[in-house]
C-alpha cells in the first residue's frame, strides 16, 4: 500500500507498476528503507506501518510505503 503522496510520487515518476509488484516479505519492519532502481535513478520508499489482514480465505501482510523516506533517527 502507498501514501497519498508516495502514490503521487510514483505515478509522476511512472514507476508504479514496478513498485506494485514489489514482493516484500514479513521480514520487512517498519521503518526500512525500500530502494526502487530504474532508469539508473534510484527511489527511496521507507515502510511506516504494517497491518495484518485475516479473512476468511486467510492472512495478508499490508506494508504502507511512503515517499520521501524519512530518517527514522537510528
Amino acid at each position: 500500500m502507498l501514501t497519498a503522496i508516495a502514490r503521487h510520487y510514483v505515478g509522476k515518476q511512472d514507476i508504479a507498476e514496478t513498485v506494485e509488484a514489489l514482493d516484500l516479505d514479513s521480514d520487512c519492519a517498519v521503518g526500512d528503507l525500500v530502494s526502487v532502481i530504474r532508469a539508473d535513478t534510484q527511489h527511496d520508499f521507507a515502510i511506516i506501518r504494517r497491518r495484518w489482514i485475516a479473512g476468511e480465505t486467510g492472512t495478508a501482510l499490508e506494508l504502507t510505503l511512503d515517499h520521501p523516506a524519512r530518517s527514522s533517527g537510528r
